[in-house]
């Protein structure tokens, strides 16, 4: 299995990591973020490549995402985000 290097996250820095690995089920394009997030503070990770937002993935809600691709089972999806 792959291994990926993300970002450190700095305590306080009111920015929270979440793994959504759970979700990807090899047919599933939108995923459900912990908590409702500030719109354009959701950073988005596909198997340790940073997705850009608007080409890759949308912010449909403040609560989920839509990726323009499906990830099959076993890849990986990790966020960052800023919760409202």
């Amino acid at each position: 299995m792959a291994r990926f290097s993300y970002p450190k996250i700095q305590e306080g820095a009111n920015v929270k990591y979440a793994d959504l690995n759970s979700q990807v089920d090899g047919s599933n394009t939108v995923f459900t973020v912990p908590e409702n997030y500030t719109s354009g503070k959701l950073f988005v990770w596909f198997n340790g490549v940073m997705q850009t937002r608007g080409d890759t993935y949308t912010e449909t809600t403040s609560s989920t995402f839509t990726l323009t691709f499906t990830p099959e089972t076993g890849e990986n999806i990790i966020i960052l985000y800023t919760p409202t």
